[in-house]
């Protein structure tokens, strides 16, 4: 009984819309556009119809442009046919939009291939005619008007058009508007101050010159009806009410015909200005359309005062129309409610034509009100030869994201329409044997000759390629908007292999006019939409010229211009549209011509024709800073670093500024790619050393900073000593340089330049307020090196910031990785002439670390934070693109040095990694097993409730106690673990070690957890193994006594935590590292281990990790291979991968929270 129920609910929805003439309830665009979406299938299965009151709903979901989807319903109801369609959609448009066309076209395509049971149309036709005829009958209400009302003030209106498609009704919303007090776009009114009307009577806000008693009633009568609220497009909110009573109107009509009328504009103050017009009469007249259907129009009289375009609608128990062509709003004599009925006039057939003119004669009064329908001939056309006709269209489709835009892109792809020409009738290829056509008042019948339209279709030139053909082999995206017997130019050369590349091997309206030329020699009607552009006059450039001013900060302003026809223009945003056109060739194609050109858009419809590789020689010395600025940017910012590569510019064009450019270009060639120890220093460096001091030569030259990012254990300190001495001994420095380290390193850097270069007076700015107080006003003036800590840094902020420093030296630098920390803040704050950044993990966890601490020494040189993250980090780390972490990692070459150990050290002893796999068992795999499932739910819980990102506290805490739970179950703080001791991690260690210490291996012992530290300490004791311990309580003098003990040999066993001793510690006594336990980040642990394996290393060293398999441990070594990947492919061009998505999501979290393997 549902389903009957159901079928019979889907057949009178059927005929209700075909009734109610659905078409009508929507505008011409969306009934194209949304009747295309129905063709190529973006109505998603699972369409339902259903019961509201008397309503029948229909709802489904519509498929929009790219990834977007659409929650559609529409309502009818089949007793009141006059509220015609109503829809909602969840889209911008919100109601009455092409998504809710597609759902009707849809259920109609259905419904008709499952075969609709017979009507009798033309009793249907008559049984409406007939009911119309009697509605236009019934009654109408009389009219009342306001007395005309005195009134000296003027106010503004905005009026638009309430969209209802079963009333459209006039909207007002009243406002304040001042005069602009200068010239501005619109029309000179500005600062619009909505009107409310206060539940107590009275407006608000009022004017500062009172309004008038009636002016008042006037208002307060107008905005008595409903007043809805919403948010104009400038950002202020605007009061709206329909004007649907009869006293609105009254209302309305008295403050318009005032002595001041308001100001009257369409929507907004900078909308068309509306004077007062004239009032008109409604009429009605037949229009046939292309079928000899006659239909009832609204018109108006006298014809000459409103245009075709004006929009007619319902003010109250009156009607007025909106002019915005010419500018004018007034009163309409008529009946609304004719107007209304007239909506729902059926179509009138030719053959009926005759029938309703007697029925008007017959019924009196009926030929007062609606004029007679024309006569219509019958005609019949055969014997007309064809001609194969084109209509040339601009189709736009929809591509990907570039560069980290976050707005889609699109191409534009001409198009050729085909149709054949009987007699200047146009018929589609697709229709039948014959076609039905109305001209001049006659009916005529087209019949076709199918041969002579094979014979034209085979004139066609070759080259072309019908949309149809595209679409059968899945090469075409079906967003193009087209009809299927549309002809598309492809581009000379190999067809891409996906759909989306499609659009760009297809011809833009450009490319077509050579084809259209052998189109009209073949005979073929050619015929131009609006849309698309008019044939462009092709030029060529007759001058070039270049600017080039210093910005400042490593910085310089670079201009290029070209004179076309005696006019300068500004290439730049030229080039930008370029450079972000995806069909434009950075690279030469396999096979292009040398002489291959391309045409750039001028204004004017002109086109400038210029060599391809002319374009890209002018944009590879600026591609990666190219896009850095708004599109239309006189000039584009590069760093000095780029002088080399644009110097080559100026050799051919007029440059402004060409001397120092060319100059700085070859200072910077001229720079020996090592050099030697400088004179006062102790000692002798390695090559990668010298090389290291030079460009930081080439750092001094340019009046820049940068990150030296070698490896740990390859001489940082060193390196940044002997630039001290070498800028020294030039003339460069003169002024004291700041080292700013982890309070562990103040120490080694006193000792390494009292050992490298004894001559500089250092001062470690330590110990307690009163010494330092004196260091600053004693020491620190005369001092050439002066050392203090991150953490004395934010103390002693005012006094440094006293100070003017030659050189800023920041050790360690991942302390300054966020860049809003008071630590950077601090940083930034001083007062330096050039900065020096020191890290062997500039890159940790994600792009903003590698941001905050290039921009501290290079500022400017990744852009703004927010910038830098919408074009390079959200790209790069969360879709993966390859192309712009090619393009960052050129970006920051110049800026940043990094050689790991492997390249540079060749000679330091062999590294071997054991990855030592243990299986948890009993209690504590039990106890594993039980906090996993619990844990588990609470992060599920608190994604649920908070999203992922909002979730990360709880996360961390819960894949801690996984974490504890793998390296001893004491660790875990829950009184049900208290009784679970047993650590199959721990008994493994204690298997290891010992043996070791008895081959006379040196071993530091990694771990993050201090507590468990202690718990190692506790079976080393045991087992009467001896140890020292580090970690970051341990104080300053006693940290360096237990290194020194461990260094000379006396303790075979260092116990560290990773957080205290992974950074600033020189340990290559050891030769064997245990990392009892892995951490989430892989630079952190490389630092640890290169603790040891270092620069004076002797000994093969051996790295021993020890994971339990199955568990959250293994699965944190798989998301550290991914960080590892991020950062070498960054910093050192390696690992490439792309489209692999964020580096952590959900799907890493069901893996870290999997069972036990």
């Amino acid at each position: 009984m549902p389903d009957a129920h159901l079928a019979d609910s889907a057949l009178t929805l059927y005929h209700t819309l075909e009734e109610i003439q659905w078409q009508r309830s929507f505008d011409a665009r969306s009934l194209t556009r949304g009747r295309a979406y129905a063709r190529q299938g973006r109505v998603r299965k699972g369409t339902r119809l259903e019961h509201e009151g008397e309503m029948l709903v229909l709802r489904a979901q519509v498929d929009g442009s790219g990834r977007s989807r659409y929650l559609t319903s529409l309502a009818v109801d089949p007793d009141n046919p006059d509220m015609g369609v109503v829809s909602d959609c969840s889209c911008p448009v919100g109601r009455q939009c092409k998504h809710a066309v597609a759902v009707i076209q849809g259920f109609i395509d259905d419904m008709e291939a499952q075969g609709i049971p017979p009507r009798d149309d033309a009793a249907l036709l008559e049984q409406r005619w007939t009911s119309w005829l009697a509605e236009l009958q019934s009654p109408l209400g009389g009219k009342r008007y306001l007395e005309q009302l005195e009134d000296d003030y003027r106010l503004a209106l905005f009026l638009d058009i309430d969209p209802d498609p079963r009333a459209p009704s006039l909207k007002v919303s009243p406002v304040w508007l001042r005069p602009a007090k200068q010239r501005t776009r619109g029309n000179g009114w500005v600062k619009p101050r909505p009107i409310i009307v206060r539940r107590g009577g009275g407006l608000t806000p009022r004017s500062p010159e009172a309004l008038t008693v009636h002016q008042e009633e006037a208002l307060e009568l107008l905005m008595l009806g409903e007043q809805r609220r919403q948010l104009s497009g400038s950002g202020y909110e605007q009061y709206w009410s329909p004007v649907t009573h009869a006293f609105q109107a009254r209302a309305l009509w008295s403050l318009l015909e005032s002595k001041t009328p308001p100001l009257l504009f369409h929507r907004k103050q900078t909308g068309s200005m509306f004077d007062p017009g004239p009032t008109c009469r409604l009429t009605l007249a037949w229009e046939p359309d292309a079928d000899g259907n006659q239909h009832l129009r609204a018109d108006t009289e006298p014809m000459e005062v409103i245009s075709d375009e004006a929009a007619i609608v319902r003010a109250g128990d009156e009607l007025c129309y909106l002019d915005e062509r010419r500018g004018r709003f007034g009163r309409l004599e008529g009946d609304p409610e004719l107007l209304m009925r007239l909506r729902r006039a059926p179509p009138l057939p030719p053959e009926m034509s005759g029938w309703l003119t007697e029925r008007l004669h017959e019924t009196p009064g009926l030929a007062d009100r609606l004029p007679p329908p024309q006569a219509v001939e019958e005609r019949t056309l055969e014997g007309v030869s064809p001609r194969l006709k084109v209509t040339m269209r601009l189709a736009t489709g929809q591509l990907g994201y570039r560069d980290g835009a976050r707005v889609p892109r699109w191409i534009e792809v001409g198009a050729a329409v085909v149709c054949f020409d009987y007699a200047g009738i146009e018929v589609p290829p697709e229709e039948g044997e014959s076609l039905k056509a109305f001209r001049d008042g006659q009916r005529l019948t087209v019949m076709r000759d199918p041969e002579a339209e094979r014979a034209l279709v085979h004139t066609l030139p070759p080259g072309m390629v019908t949309l149809e053909r595209l679409q059968q082999i899945e090469a075409v995206p079906a967003h193009l908007d087209l009809p299927e017997w549309t002809l598309l130019l492809p581009l000379e050369g190999t067809p891409p292999a996906t759909a989306a590349e499609w659009l760009t091997h297809l011809a833009g309206p450009d490319d077509w006019w050579e084809m259209i030329t052998r189109l009209r020699e073949a005979g073929c009607l050619v015929h131009f939409a609006a849309d698309f552009p008019e044939e462009p006059s092709y030029l060529e450039p007759d001058d070039w010229y270049g600017e080039l001013e210093p910005a400042g900060n490593g910085w310089f302003d670079l201009a290029l211009d070209i004179e076309v026809e005696g006019e300068r223009l500004n290439l730049l945003p030229i080039l930008r549209r370029l450079f972000k056109d995806p069909a434009f060739p950075l690279e030469p194609a396999e096979n292009e011509p040398e002489d291959a050109t391309w045409a750039l858009s001028l204004p004017e419809n002109r086109r400038l024709v210029m060599p391809l590789s002319r374009l890209r020689s002018l944009m590879a010395p600026i591609l990666d800073w190219l896009n850095d600025d708004s599109d239309e940017a006189a000039a584009v910012r590069l760093p000095l670093t780029a002088a080399e590569k644009v110097a080559p510019l100026a050799e051919h064009e007029r440059w402004a500024g060409r001397e120092d450019v060319t100059a700085l270009a070859e200072r910077l060639r001229a720079l020996p790619a090592s050099l030697p120890a400088p004179e006062g220093f102790a000692g002798e460096l390695r090559d990668y050393q010298s090389r290291g001091i030079a460009w930081m030569r080439f750092l001094s030259e340019l009046g820049t900073g940068g990150i030296l990012a070698d490896d740990m254990g390859l001489g940082k300190t060193v390196q940044v000593l002997a630039h001290l001495l070498d800028e020294r001994a030039r003339g460069a420095l003169t002024r004291p340089t700041l080292v700013v380290a982890p309070t562990s390193l103040v120490g080694n850097w006193c000792a390494e330049a009292a050992r490298f270069a004894p001559e500089l007076e250092v001062v470690a700015l330590q110990g307690g307020r009163a010494q330092r107080e004196r260091q600053f006003e004693q020491v620190l003036p005369t001092a050439d090196l002066a050392v203090t800590t991150y953490a004395l840094l934010i103390r002693d902020l005012p006094r440094l910031c006293e100070h003017d420093f030659g050189l800023l030296v920041l050790d360690e630098a991942q302390a300054i990785k966020n860049a809003a920390s008071q630590t950077a803040r601090s940083v930034r704050a001083l007062n330096v002439e050039r900065a020096i950044a020191m890290t062997g993990t500039p890159l940790e966890n994600h792009l903003g670390e590698l941001w905050a601490e290039l921009d501290a020494v290079a500022p400017g040189a990744l852009g703004s934070q927010q910038w830098f993250g919408q074009r390079f980090r959200t790209p790069i780390e969360k879709e993966g693109d390859v192309e712009l972490r090619q393009r960052l990692s050129r970006r920051i070459a110049p800026l940043m040095l990094r050689r790991t150990k492997q390249q540079v050290l060749t000679e330091l002893p062999e590294k071997t990694e054991t990855r030592r796999e243990l299986t948890l068992s009993g209690a504590q795999r039990e106890l594993y097993e039980s906090l996993r499932l619990a844990q588990h739910q609470r992060v599920q819980q608190a994604v649920a409730e908070r999203g992922l990102a909002g979730s990360g506290i709880v996360m961390l805490d819960a894949l801690l106690k996984l974490r504890q739970v793998c390296c001893d179950p004491r660790l875990v703080k829950l009184e049900s673990v208290r009784k679970t001791k047993r650590s199959a991690k721990l008994e493994q260690l204690r298997e290891l070690v010992p043996p070791l210490v008895e081959e006379g291996r040196r071993i530091l012992i990694f771990s993050q957890f201090t507590e468990m530290l202690a718990l190692i300490g506790e079976a080393l004791e045991k087992d009467g193994i001896p140890f020292t311990t580090l970690t970051g309580d341990t104080p300053g003098k006693t940290r360096t006594q237990r290194v020194a003990l461990f260094q000379q040999g006396e303790i075979p066993v260092f116990l560290i935590s990773l957080k205290a001793g992974g950074t600033g510690l020189n340990l290559t006594a050891a030769d064997t590292v245990i990392h009892y336990d892995p951490w989430w980040n892989p630079a952190v642990e490389a630092q640890a281990t290169g603790r040891a394996h270092r620069m004076g290393q002797q000994n093969p060293v051996f790295v021993y990790k020890l994971v339990c398999a199955g568990t959250v441990e293994e699965r944190i070594l798989d998301l550290q291979s991914r960080k590892a990947d991020l950062a070498a492919s960054i910093l050192e061009g390696g690992a490439e991968r792309g489209g692999e998505g964020p580096l952590f999501d959900e799907e890493d979290l069901a893996l870290l929270f999997a069972p036990v393997a």
